[in-house]
């Protein structure tokens, strides 16, 4: 590495102090303060949030700079035009980031070595924290164009991908902070560069104005009859049960069984030429019924609610019976079916909107057009590269009864499937979900449900990196998502943020290293963001670019 870095026109200081985590520097001068030219670079020594080198032997210390100050006793003869003519002695703190081999280059992250009391501080030049952030990734044709330094807009920070999505990323800030213009500059660039696939979950429609590129592939949920639907066989039986809300109790175990029971009646009807709808079950032999479930167990016990859903009230009635003897099912239960009411008035109320109906097709075939995951997996097929972005879009999606939040979950569940399957271990995936904070609640309870847990995001997070399967998520209320799927994020790209308990949330899940860092996170400008990932070297405010397709989300005008 050139040792020019060590220039003496960019001398400011000696290090008087060291600590693991900083370093305390002395300014001989209160000149070397002052804002200069050095070549194309503006430089200052005072400015809290530059960057300094530090010089050892062997080793260069990369630092910020985090706290200027005068010596207490110094502090009483400061005055309005004495600061530069008189023999003060300004002393500050410098936060370590890395340290930098001089003859082979070589980065280390962390610190491991410290420079000496006494060792020189020079001020750092833009080319070389791009240098030592960036390490020769511009090289890569794959490196994001999305970043540059805000005192500098002149210097790019071109992104590797790997480092960016590989261990999942975290997009946060306050509204305005400009995290959906982080999204589309990250969206423009997988278009543009990468041969990865990716899917965006738009919860608003803020990103509509990327729904008619011809390299994407655009679905919409709403009430519409033309728009895509999840079929309902496709979800778990758990999501169902959030659906239609029983009773933990009473409601709850009957509606298991009918559906136990209906998914008996379809393989009957596929292998055992049975005519029936139903099962009816009062005073026949339990033998049979049993036996049956033993041979198609595999089927009945797994997670799919693959069933009639049309017959399904039918079969709830058809549970509420006595215990009867050890050969047969008892008689018909006026009292269970007195409790089962509100429950099937449930069913075929939701079955008989429109929103849910168009959103789960509990009206459609399998195999009908525009049938979510047909459509997902066209645009999945290694043979289709004319598409690389899946947008889904619930902006015209129905808020009741958590539909917004079992549809996603449901979403996740089928690709946390797909990847358990090492469907994405040659063709990696990246899921974007925007306003994770509306979907990624760990429970939905209510008068009649206790906690159900959509946990599917949280499992991609923990499970499926290494299956291909990467998670993006971004929110304006990081305190809203689970511990457990924050704790997994290996990059955060946070934007300016406000509340305390936020920013408490961020910093229990950066590295202790990184924390003092997050004190510039109230201050950031709209478009600045800090950096920080285990895959980088150093935690580093950026400035997204601004991108050239951008999203629906300005406010509108009081007055004009």
């Amino acid at each position: 590495m050139n040792k020019n870095i060590f220039s003496n026109d960019k001398f400011v200081g000696y290090i008087s102090k060291v600590t693991p985590n900083c370093s305390n520097i002395h300014f001989p001068s209160p000149k070397l303060l002052k804002k200069f030219w050095h070549f194309e670079d503006e430089l200052s020594g005072g400015i809290v949030g530059n960057y300094v080198v530090i010089e050892g032997e062997n080793f260069g210390f990369l630092g910020k700079l985090e706290e200027v100050s005068l010596p207490e006793k110094e502090q009483n003869f400061l005055g309005e035009h004495s600061f530069y003519d008189t023999s003060f002695h300004p002393q500050g703190k410098i936060e370590l980031l890395l340290s930098f081999n001089y003859y082979s280059s070589k980065i280390a992250k962390g610190l491991d070595k410290y420079p000496a009391v006494g060792s020189k501080v020079y001020l750092c030049s833009a080319d070389l924290i791009k240098t030592l952030f960036v390490d020769d990734s511009e090289n890569n044709q794959t490196s994001f164009d999305i970043a540059m330094l805000p005192n500098n807009l002149e210097t790019n920070l071109p992104l590797d991908p790997n480092q960016l999505f590989g261990r999942h990323c975290a997009i946060v800030g306050t509204t305005g902070g400009g995290k959906s213009y982080t999204i589309s500059r990250i969206l423009e660039e997988f278009l543009s560069k990468n041969k990865s696939k990716a899917i965006l979950i738009d919860a608003t429609g803020e990103y509509e104005n990327f729904y008619n590129l011809a390299n994407v592939k655009t679905v919409k949920f709403g009430d519409s009859d033309e728009n895509t639907f999840f079929h309902y066989s496709r979800l778990r039986i758990m999501d169902l049960v959030a659906l239609f809300r029983p009773s933990e109790n009473t409601q709850k175990p009957k509606l298991i069984e009918a559906i136990k029971s209906l998914k008996l009646v379809k393989q009957l009807q596929i292998h055992e030429g049975y005519s029936q709808n139903i099962y009816q079950k009062a005073e026949q032999s339990k033998n049979a019924f049993f036996s049956m479930i033993g041979k198609y167990r595999n089927i009945i016990e797994s997670d799919k609610s693959d069933f009639s859903l049309s017959n399904l009230t039918h079969q709830i009635y058809e549970e509420c019976i006595s215990n009867g003897d050890s050969s047969n099912f008892g008689k018909y239960n006026g009292n269970e079916r007195n409790w089962a009411t509100s429950l099937i008035g449930r069913i075929e109320h939701l079955r008989g909107k429109r929103e849910f109906n168009n959103i789960f097709g509990f009206m459609k075939q399998l195999d009908d057009k525009n049938e979510f995951n047909q459509e997902l997996e066209n645009f999945l097929d290694k043979s289709q590269t004319k598409q690389t972005l899946f947008i889904i879009s619930l902006k015209d999606a129905s808020f009741e009864k958590g539909l917004r939040e079992i549809l996603t979950n449901a979403i996740g569940s089928y690709l946390l499937e797909e990847a358990r399957q090492y469907k994405f271990k040659d063709n990696p995936l990246v899921l974007f979900v925007d306003e994770a904070h509306q979907f990624l609640k760990k429970t939905i309870a209510d008068d009649f449900l206790q906690d159900l847990e959509l946990d599917a995001f949280d499992k991609i997070a923990k499970e499926c990196r290494k299956h291909g399967l990467f998670l993006c998520i971004s929110t304006q209320t990081p305190r809203d998502i689970p511990v457990g799927t924050l704790s997994q994020m290996g990059t955060f790209i946070v934007h300016r943020l406000i509340n305390e308990t936020d920013r408490s949330v961020i910093e229990k899940a950066c590295s202790e290293g990184n924390k003092s860092s997050l004190d510039y996170l109230p201050s950031l400008q709209s478009g600045e963001a800090l950096l920080i990932s285990i895959e980088m070297p150093m935690p580093i405010i950026i400035k997204i670019k601004e991108p050239t397709i951008k999203p629906t989300s300005l406010t509108p005008k009081l007055f004009l």
